[in-house]
């Protein structure tokens, strides 16, 4: 049995410290399941970043798709909110609930993180994790989580109590080197090594399951896996979210690499299946409605190219009220009051009955393509 890390007593307490990447004694390998799974799960990637590299507005599909990875994320660790929760509440401009507004913190988080590694060309460090995790619990749990930095004290971790606060630092910037150094394993491979090493090391009072599922999205962009985030890895998590945990924990009591990285592949296959399909479906919703846009002999040409606009906006806002699809589309409150009411009598546009203030419609057919299950 390969063996991961030691224990560190201290007191009156037994600490773990993991050994670093990459694991040895033996070295991993990858067995014929495991090369098999690999080349699956790639290939879905690949189907994925195709369809994103010629999708006409990727914007939307980004937006979607990194809020729907905050809701499956989030609920991993039992932060539970809705879809139109979070769409609902820019619009509103009302105080969000907690579990809200952390999920809100997520999609802040990876944008800080993506900024950070392609528009200032850092590699992905300590630095960038912890500038997420500052993103991440704002307004959370306040100063309890300590946003942006390492924790300072022991915590307890079901049967796991991770390093002690002094060695994550090291341990940190161990794993940072490992990232980061060339490796004769595929980007894939250690994309998901990085992930169960973050977890044991466990670095943060609060939230290191949603940013070490956020490094797996990040080490895949930069690895040009994915072209961008629009893939959504805890939906196979939180449906396994059992063996996801038990996973984990059997590579730091019984050294099983090669147990962990055949979950994780089966994972990155699920995910990209389900979010190419649902990508398969918002694409063809967009090009239903152009078409009946197109078709509907009523609208002089100046209409129709408004209503193209005003749809391609109602993708980014599935929530809206008037006051807003006036301001994104540059035009008075009057015309895009009308631009409503013809979507609402073409059927993909209702009214949302929960806000008598501020009234709002739901683009309904998107709404139920981004919550619909997949098998």
């Amino acid at each position: 049995m390969r063996i991961t890390g030691e224990y560190e007593t201290l007191g009156n307490t037994q600490f773990f410290i993991p050994y670093a990447l990459p694991p040895s004694n033996p070295f991993l390998t990858l067995n014929s399941e495991m090369l098999i799974l690999y080349g699956e799960a790639m290939l879905e990637l690949g189907k994925l970043t195709e369809m994103a590299n010629r999708l006409p507005n990727i914007e939307r599909f980004i937006k979607a798709y990194v809020i729907k990875e905050a809701l499956l994320t989030s609920a991993i660790e039992g932060i539970h909110t809705s879809i139109l929760e979070v769409f609902t509440q820019p619009i509103t401009e009302s105080k969000a609930s907690k579990d809200t507004q952390l999920v809100m913190n997520y999609t802040k988080a990876l944008g800080i993180a993506l900024t950070m590694i392609r528009k200032q060309g850092l590699p992905i460090t300590t630095r960038v994790l912890l500038q997420a995790h500052e993103a991440l619990m704002q307004m959370g749990d306040g100063d309890k989580s300590d946003p942006g930095n390492f924790r300072k004290q022991p915590v307890r971790v079901g049967n796991l109590i991770p390093p002690p606060p002094q060695k994550i630092p090291e341990l940190m910037s161990s794993l940072e080197q490992y990232i980061n150094l060339p490796d004769d394993l595929p980007p894939l491979i250690k994309a998901g090594l990085a992930h169960v090493q973050f977890e044991t090391i466990h670095p943060f009072l609060d939230g290191n399951g949603r940013i070490g599922r956020l490094l797996i999205i990040l080490l895949l962009v930069e690895a040009k896996i994915l072209s961008e985030p629009i893939l959504y890895l805890s939906y196979y998590f939180k449906k396994h979210h059992y063996e996801y945990y038990e996973r984990l924990d059997a590579v730091r009591t019984k050294g099983d690499f090669e147990g962990w990285i055949t979950y994780y592949l089966k994972a990155m296959k699920g995910s990209a299946i389900d979010a190419y399909k649902r990508a398969k479906d918002i694409e063809a919703l967009g090009e239903d409605l152009t078409n009946r846009m197109i078709h509907d002999k009523k609208l002089t040409m100046s209409q129709r190219d408004m209503r193209f606009h005003a749809i391609s906006i109602l993708f980014c806002y599935p929530i809206i009220s008037i006051g807003e699809l006036s301001r994104q589309l540059a035009v008075s409150y009057n015309t895009a009051h009308r631009i409503i009411k013809h979507f609402i009598k073409c059927g993909f546009l209702e009214k949302e009955n929960n806000h008598r203030k501020n009234k709002l419609y739901r683009f309904k057919q998107y709404l139920e393509v981004l919550e619909r299950s997949y098998e």
